[in-house]
């Protein structure tokens, strides 16, 4: 009975080691780095951030462009910068352990709607993030044209009534009497 009691508290005490050991978390680091698109990192600070999983995890850019997300587990993740000026490319990033205990980042551009794939090259961690592109909002105005100023219903509508005014008493001066005298009664 005593054996049975001990082996149950080991398997129960080999159980919660196992829990615990799976529930240790790391650091993700990184930097975004200044290129022709972005010359100037600091503008991004307080206006960007670093999203892991759609905002399961964030970690905010700092002024020199440095990023830790915290609380990471090992599995695969999918990392974002996300910015209101700039587009940044998304990283399939893969935390793994390896034969000595210690854990490994492998980091690699990915495209989304694709399959995460391992052929793409390994990026060097700490993670190192350039601006792809800057998003223009602004649209130029259009120059005038006469043809869209014809083309809008309102004016077509004003071409319409115009064409009714002058274009009817034209018509009714080539009726003959009776056909005249027949709209007059209507």
């Amino acid at each position: 009975m005593l054996a049975r009691l001990l082996l149950i508290v080991q398997s129960v005490l080999v159980l919660a080691a196992l829990v615990c050991a799976s529930d240790k978390t790391y650091r993700l680091r990184g930097a975004i780095v200044a290129n022709t698109v972005l010359g100037d990192v600091s503008e991004l600070a307080t206006r960007a951030s670093a999203v892991v999983n759609g905002g399961e995890h964030r970690g905010y850019i700092q002024k020199d462009g440095s990023f830790v997300v915290e609380n990471l587990t090992l599995g695969d993740w999918l990392l974002e910068i996300q910015s209101a000026d700039y587009a940044f490319p998304k990283l399939h990033v893969r935390i793994a352990t390896n034969d000595e205990g210690r854990a490994s980042v492998a980091a690699r551009y990915v495209q989304i709607g694709s399959e995460w794939s391992e052929d793409a090259p390994v990026l060097a961690y700490p993670l190192k993030i350039e601006a792809s592109a800057k998003y223009d909002f602004f649209t130029p105005r259009q120059g005038f044209s006469i043809i869209t100023m014809f083309s809008n219903p309102y004016m077509l509508m004003v071409g319409a009534s115009l064409a009714a005014i002058f274009i009817m008493p034209k018509l009714q001066a080539n009726l003959d009497p009776e056909a005249l005298k027949e709209l007059q009664e209507k």
